[in-house]
């Protein structure tokens, strides 16, 4: 199919996302520490390290639910601008019944430049986060899967291709990619290193600077936090939630 105007369709939502910095929340694995990141001041948003609240698994797979969703428009509204057939059960239920297909008519950029370049994004929304290889590579895997078997299944048939190149290639790049940011991450600050940051990874990069205007502290605090309190007593109760940026 013609990949470049999904490609641009799930880069720009995901860049978009909102990175919500929320509490474990139970679909957490195990995940390992960023320690050459972890010199760089907290006032460093480009270079420091990831905030803990980050680890979890629920947000980016909103987020990337959430993108690969908005690539049904583009199949409703024209199937052939991004040459795929019209929306069918009958190919849903064939993807589910029948093995994926070499020959998916994709030319060498799509399947071997675009396609793993997802597979990285994908790989990095979880790396990111202080998760370890083998984890992110299952996420950008099951990112895969979940686009050829759910959300294009209704559109075309799943490619072997896709599924061959998408995650393993793209989590080898993405890791590239992650080793490359936690070193230069340790170098001085300055316009050339931020700028060497934002161009390894410019989309933790949007993430990080939006995490940033979230917090916004005030005079001498570190955090903003809106607190109640949910308290029990004879003659009294009240409700507490705290949301910390």
């Amino acid at each position: 199919m013609r990949l470049a105007s999904i490609f641009l369709t799930v880069v720009a939502a995901l860049a978009l996302a909102v990175p919500a910095q929320a509490a474990d929340s139970g679909f957490e694995l195990g995940h390992e520490p960023v320690p050459t990141e972890a010199r760089a001041p907290s006032s460093d948003w480009l270079a420091s390290p990831p905030d803990p609240a980050r680890l979890n698994l629920w947000v980016p797979t909103l987020e990337w639910a959430t993108c690969l969703s908005l690539t049904i428009p583009l199949f409703l509204i024209d199937p052939s601008f991004v040459n795929v057939g019209p929306l069918s059960s009958d190919t849903f239920a064939e993807a589910w019944t029948q093995p994926p297909d070499w020959d998916d008519g994709d030319g060498i950029v799509a399947n071997y430049v675009l396609h793993p370049f997802m597979g990285a994004e994908a790989y990095l929304t979880v790396r990111n986060r202080g998760y370890g290889p083998v984890e992110s590579f299952l996420f950008a895997t099951a990112v895969s899967f979940m686009w050829e078997y759910v959300f294009e299944a209704w559109v075309q048939h799943p490619s072997a291709v896709d599924l061959v190149t998408t995650s393993p290639i793209g989590s080898l790049q993405g890791e590239l990619r992650f080793q490359l940011r936690r070193q230069v991450a340790q170098w001085r600050p300055s316009l050339g290193r931020d700028a060497l940051l934002i161009l390894v990874d410019p989309i933790e990069a949007i993430h990080r600077y939006a995490g940033k205007l979230l917090r916004k502290p005030s005079a001498g605090t570190t955090e903003e936090a809106i607190d109640s309190a949910l308290d029990f007593a004879p003659d009294q109760a009240s409700w507490r939630v705290t949301l910390r940026y």
